[in-house]
């Protein structure tokens, strides 16, 4: 029985460790609140980092994304949460929940390692059909979103991903901008090893009109394919361990 025991304990363990292994320096931290008859999740990105100025310019950048609050910024997950919970439970009491067009966000993290960060953000407003989303990648470092210079040739990269676009996922009315090269995912298997990137897409010729903002296409890329497109500093570190 102590053996069985202890067994169990050492698969909890490994899962934690696991847990803990895949995602070095993000949690989204989750509550909820009843609107209509249901339980609505509430989300908050928590960023885990002795380094202070850099976190604080990560929080920044990402609290401005949907500016939720109007301006107003958090320094910590927790506090911005709770002020989530507490203003949408004030305007339910009020009744102004659908004429404050009340936001919920939710987040994604797609890859968590080396100090580099990719998530997404996106949003659903109650009463309202619109939803968004926007992929940020960091450096935590130093807090810098990592912009076009994650890759190398991107003339090249920016032909071929038109080529993609156009040939492989059919699509002949929306263009391939080279502000789209830092709307991308990165793409890794269940031992963190980096698999490929997938670009996503707006049609910016009809944006309001193609599902509320959404991205509408993904073009991929496997890792053969982009590595030779992205950038040695950045890519060192996507394959240390």
């Amino acid at each position: 029985m102590k053996s069985k025991n202890k067994i169990t304990i050492l698969t909890l363990l490994f899962f934690l460790w696991l847990n803990f292994a895949n995602s070095q320096n993000l949690k989204i931290l989750k509550d909820s609140i009843y609107i209509d008859n249901s339980y609505v999740e509430l989300q908050e990105l928590k960023i885990n980092s002795k380094n202070e100025y850099a976190k604080n310019k990560i929080y920044r950048t990402i609290q401005s994304t949907y500016d939720i609050f109007d301006g107003l910024y958090f320094d910590t997950a927790e506090k911005r949460i709770k002020a989530k919970k507490d203003t949408i439970s004030n305007r339910i009491l009020k009744g102004t929940l659908k004429e404050s067009n009340t936001g919920f966000e939710n987040y994604e993290i797609y890859y968590d390692r080396n100090n580099i960060i990719n998530i997404s953000i996106g949003i659903s407003s109650y009463g309202l059909a619109y939803t968004n989303e926007q992929y940020y990648n960091f450096d935590l470092n130093n807090g810098k979103e990592i912009d076009l210079s994650f890759f190398i040739n991107k003339k090249v990269l920016l032909k071929k991903c038109r080529f993609k676009l156009k040939i492989e996922e059919g699509e002949v009315n929306i263009s391939f901008q080279l502000s789209d090269l830092t709307n991308f995912k990165i793409i890794k298997d269940n031992k963190n090893n980096v698999k490929g990137i997938d670009f996503l897409v707006k049609d910016h010729k009809n944006y309001y009109h193609h599902a509320n903002g959404s991205y509408v296409n993904i073009v991929h890329f496997n890792w053969k394919e982009i590595e030779k497109y992205i950038s040695p500093q950045y890519k060192n570190r996507l394959l240390k361990n």
